[in-house]
């Protein structure tokens, strides 16, 4: 039995964990989350079946204009001006300061999670502006050289600098009443009357101030998914995104950046609908889409949340800064070894880890690796009795364990649940409050077995924790820092750890002994496939707004998941890779519902 949750509130579903916080697909913090939720429909009468390809579900999405998240202004930045000055807005705290999505630590899972920029979060943006626009003033020379190929400080060359960079900024052509609008802008700034007096600026400070005018634009700061009734589809019902929309939907969804060059001469050329997998091929091959899709990964399990973890160390004086921020990095580098390098299912049953002296020493308990050093990680495979994948590195364990560390079968079921087979458990009702404090009274006198028992034998909380407290259960062999161990060292004659348990029914109801087992299983299960699948596509819908379904009748039919994974299975990889492309390729992705 767990408590109420009391955190940031994401989008469906309602995790809760033990050390982290926020939102995200384990949600390992005491909050209410998005995590690996199934979206809306679980509730009233059950599904129908979906009904192929004419099948309205496919289409998630409706007609919509979604603001850039901050870490996609960053990027934007970068693009249009250069990465001195998107530096620098990090370096002066415009952006990356707490609560910006653009911070690693800060981010949840899916990025966006305001819809609006009103109040605090413009004032920021126009701060950013401002500072641009002096960058801009200080640096004209260089940038408009760069952007328009002007070889000499005139108004002809600073408005086509101008409209070029509107261009880039737009993700789009403009059209003629907006490129006569920037022009007149610049003009008028060069020069006009204010209070009958005669005002003039420089070349330098005129096209600077055009440029901040259009860094407050709407169309600069949000994305615009609107489609051409023109090109609408019947089967299923809904209109496609343009060329524009699409190489927009598609940078951000796979490098978190604006279109680059390539994909606006695509714009330009329409042929972004038509050549969409060799785009998608092309990005996810760079090393822009790689660092990011891992980011999202490491989002989505709450590692990047794990520098926020809480841990005695005076029960566990092996825990300090130094010691999070090399389980991030083996994390990090377990997740590009999966991600680009291995099967789906590597994410759970891979034994590949990379690890330097601490690590292997302090929490892995093995030789050091060939090459490792306290700064250098080296790549080995851990012991088959104790490691199988994400499940059980220490980042994710850490993330999902307690301060103190007794009483964890919750937190890390629930976490699994979430992240691994998207079944977020509801919080308990309150009649059950009670109930709830004195459960976790016994904690520190029981057993993971006895804890579970305890659970059983209430009727209220059976029900529920019997489809997650299983996970947690054979998770007990690990400390709160992610050590294996083998008995309870807080209990009175170190009991023996015991992780027999049946797995939950929509697993088979099977037996399995340790976290290996759980993870041979959970890997082999369409669950897990399921869950992916989902957590990708609503990744790409960038926010709950769209809420992604499991395919899981009778609760949801999940007819845009379960397309999903019908491509992903036809065919011939089972990468990760393969499964965003999958992902790209359904209804879903190209089209959106159209708004009455």
């Amino acid at each position: 039995m767990e408590g109420p949750s009391n955190g940031k509130t994401g989008g469906s579903g309602t995790p809760s964990g033990g050390n982290g916080t926020g939102t995200g697909g384990g949600n390992g913090g005491s909050s209410t989350g998005s995590g690996g939720g199934t979206g809306t429909g679980t509730g009233g009468a059950p599904a129908t079946a979906c009904t192929g390809n004419s099948d309205p579900r496919l289409v998630v999405a409706p007609q919509r204009i979604l603001r850039l998240t901050m870490n996609e202004t960053l990027n934007t930045v970068r693009y249009l001006i250069d990465a001195t000055e998107a530096t620098a807005l990090v370096t002066k705290g415009l952006i990356g300061t707490d609560g910006d999505d653009n911070r690693d630590v800060d981010r949840h899972f899916p990025p966006l999670q305001e819809t609006n920029i009103i109040g605090s979060g413009w004032s920021k943006l126009d701060l950013i502006a401002q500072d641009i626009r002096d960058y801009v003033q200080a640096n004209y020379a260089t940038l408009a050289m760069s952007v328009a190929g002007c070889n000499a400080v005139t108004d002809t060359c600073a408005t086509s600098y101008v409209n070029k960079l509107a261009v880039k900024a737009y993700r789009r052509a403009l059209s003629s009443a907006e490129s006569t609008r920037f022009t007149a802008l610049y003009n008028k700034l060069k020069s006009q009357v204010i209070n009958g007096y005669q005002v003039t600026s420089t070349v330098q400070e005129a096209a600077a101030n055009a440029v901040y005018g259009l860094l407050s634009s709407p169309e600069m700061l949000w994305r615009w998914e609107i489609g051409n009734t023109a090109t609408a589809s019947t089967a299923p019902a809904g209109v496609y995104l343009t060329d524009a929309e699409l190489a927009t939907h598609v940078s951000f969804f796979l490098t978190d950046n604006p279109p680059d060059d390539t994909l606006m001469a695509a714009v330009t050329a329409n042929t972004v609908r038509s050549g969409l997998t060799s785009h998608i091929n092309r990005l996810l091959a760079t090393q822009a889409s790689k660092d990011w899709l891992r980011k999202i990964i490491e989002t989505y399990y709450l590692i990047n949340q794990l520098p926020k973890v809480s841990v005695d160390t005076m029960k566990f004086p092996v825990f300090s800064s130094g010691l999070v921020a090399d389980m991030q990095t083996e994390a990090q580098k377990f997740l590009d070894e999966v991600l680009w390098n291995g099967n789906l299912t590597d994410i759970l049953t891979s034994r590949t880890a990379f690890l330097n002296t601490g690590l292997a020493t302090d929490i892995y308990k093995v030789p050091a690796p060939a090459g490792a050093t306290g700064t250098n990680f080296a790549k080995t495979t851990l012991p088959t009795d104790q490691r199988s994948g994400l499940i059980t590195n220490a980042a994710f364990l850490t993330a999902r364990g307690r301060s103190d560390g007794i009483g964890m079968v919750i937190p890390r079921g629930k976490a699994l649940a979430s992240a691994v087979l998207c079944t977020p458990p509801p919080p308990p009702p309150d009649a059950i409050k009670a109930a709830v404090e004195a459960a976790k009274a016994n904690f520190a006198t029981q057993t993971g077995q006895e804890q579970v028992a305890a659970r059983k034998a209430v009727s209220l909380c059976a029900s529920c924790h019997v489809n997650f407290d299983p996970y947690g259960l054979v998770l007990e062999f690990y400390d709160t820092v992610g050590r294996y161990r083998a008995t309870y060292d807080y209990l009175s004659g170190m009991p023996a750890i015991d992780g027999h348990t049946n797995m939950p029914a929509a697993l088979g109801g099977e037996v399995v002994a340790n976290a290996i087992e759980m993870s041979t299983k959970l890997a082999a299960s369409p669950n897990f496939t399921n869950c992916m699948a989902r957590t990708m596509l609503q990744y790409a819908l960038v926010d709950f707004s769209a809420p992604v379904e499991l395919p899981e009748l009778p609760k949801t039919a999940g007819c845009a998941t379960a397309d999903v994974v019908s491509k992903y299975n036809a065919g011939s990889g089972k990468t990760f890779t393969d499964l965003l492309r999958a992902t790209a390729a359904t209804p879903a992705f190209v089209l959106r519902q159209v708004v009455q």
